[in-house]
Formats: C-alpha cells, structure tokens, sequence
C-alpha cells in the first residue's frame, strides 16, 4: 500500500509543480492527441482540473464529508458512517517525508 501512495503523491505533487503544457509534453502523444482530445483541448481541460490535486496526498479538513453529504442529498445514504474509520493521513505523510515534500494541506479530523 505504501509504494502505490508513494507513486500517488509523487504524480500529486508533479502535477502540483508543472505546467499543464509541461505535463502534456511528457505523455504519450497518443494519450493527450487522439480522435477524441486535440492536445490543446488536453492541456485545456488539465489547466482547469489541476485544483483537485493536492500537492502532498492528504485528504484536506471537511473532505471525507462531502461524499456522504453528497449520498444524503441524493437520497442514497442508508446509515451514519464513522468518517474516522474510511482514511487515514498515516501513508501520505509517511510518502511527504520519503520525497522530501512538504505536508501543506490541513488535514481532516476523525469527524472529516
């Protein structure tokens, strides 16, 4: 589990500190320019989406609410859900310290 989050907050963290045009550049070609995507509308759409990367893996304070609070909205919720028993910090960090990163992100409680 420890080195899939490793890889995870390293990707995390790459995202965090190149350009979109950058990441582009490195992918397959066949991945960002395809009879689906131009590699414009690519780098477009990454510019866009990189806010939900968080640089340093961790899941950020109020996170872990807005599933169930979604699932409520939506009428599917069936019972209350210990958030503090879904996630734990204890990979990402360990991932942080192992690349040298900085933890940045306020994590959430027990309570999400």
């Amino acid at each position: 589990m420890q080195k899939v989050v490793d890889a995870l907050v390293a990707t995390m963290h790459r995202i965090d500190t190149h350009s979109a045009a950058q990441i582009a550049d490195t992918l397959p070609q066949s991945f960002v320019q395809n009879q689906l995507v131009t590699k414009a509308d690519y780098i477009t759409a990454l510019n866009q989406d990189k806010g939900q990367f968080l640089p340093d893996g961790v899941m950020p304070a109020g996170g872990p609410k807005n599933v169930p609070a979604t699932e409520e909205l939506v009428g599917h919720a069936t019972s209350k859900v210990d958030l503090g028993t879904t996630f734990t910090h204890d990979f990402a960090l360990a991932a942080d310290k192992k690349e040298g990163f900085t933890t940045t992100t306020t994590p959430a409680g027990p309570q999400g």
